[in-house]
C-alpha cells in the first residue's frame, strides 16, 4: 500500500516535471579558519599535561561528496550527503550529514537561488577511530540545465567537533592515556555541486 502510494507521488511528480529522487556529487574546497582545542593526558613519562589554545592559520583542505535526495516540493528537498573530508590538519574523515535545501523563485525550470543547512557525524581516519560531528550552513546559486539536471555554484560556514591525535615529542599518545582530545573547527567553503 505505501509503495502504491510512493509511486503514485512520483508519477504525479514526473509529469509536472519534478523528479522526485535526485541523486549527484559534490565537490568544495575548504578553509579552516579558527581552530579551539582542549587537550588533557599523560605523558609517557607519566606527567599529566592539560593543553588549552586556538589556532587563526588558516589551512585548506578538499572535499568530495555524494549525495542522494527526495524533493518534498518544487521549493524543498532532504538529502542524505556522505563522502571524504579534511578538517584542518588534524585528520581526514568520512562524513555523513542530513540536508535541508530551500529554493527559491517560483519558475521550477529556470536558474534560481538556494540556502541550505546540514548537520551530521562521521568517524575520524587516524589511527584511533573517533566519532566527529558537524553543522554547515550556506546558500548558493543553481543553474538549470534541464527540468532533472542542475548545477550549484556554493559558499557555506563549516563547524566541526572533533579528536585530534595527541602527541608528545613525535609519540602518539594512546586513547588509554588520553582524558580528553577535543577541538572544534570553524572553516569556509567554496564549491560546485551537480544534481540529477
Amino acid at each position: 500500500m505505501m509503495l502504491m502510494i510512493f509511486l503514485g507521488n512520483v508519477k504525479v511528480h514526473a509529469q509536472e516535471g519534478i523528479p522526485r529522487i535526485t541523486f549527484g556529487a559534490e565537490w568544495s574546497g575548504t578553509a579552516a579558519l579558527y581552530t579551539v582545542y582542549h587537550l588533557n593526558y599523560f605523558s609517557p613519562d607519566g606527567y599529566r599535561y592539560n593543553e588549552r589554545g586556538a589556532e587563526t592559520k588558516p589551512t585548506f583542505n578538499g572535499e568530495g561528496l555524494l549525495h542522494v535526495g527526495y524533493n518534498l516540493n518544487e521549493k524543498w528537498n532532504l538529502a542524505l550527503y556522505t563522502g571524504f573530508t579534511g578538517i584542518s590538519r588534524i585528520h581526514n574523515a568520512i562524513p555523513v550529514s542530513l540536508r535541508a535545501t530551500r529554493l527559491f523563485k517560483s519558475n521550477k525550470f529556470g536558474d534560481r537561488w538556494l540556502a541550505f543547512a546540514d548537520a551530521g557525524t562521521g568517524f575520524s581516519l587516524k589511527e584511533h577511530v573517533q566519532e566527529i560531528c558537524s553543522l554547515k550552513m550556506g546558500s548558493g546559486y543553481r543553474f538549470s540545465l534541464s527540468p532533472d539536471s542542475k548545477i550549484d555554484l556554493l559558499v557555506s560556514a563549516r563547524c566541526t567537533y572533533t579528536h585530534p591525535e595527541i602527541y608528545f615529542e613525535h609519540e602518539t599518545i594512546s586513547q588509554r592515556w588520553t582524558n580528553r582530545n577535543d577541538a572544534l573547527v570553524m572553516s569556509a567553503s567554496l564549491g560546485m555541486s551537480i544534481t540529477f
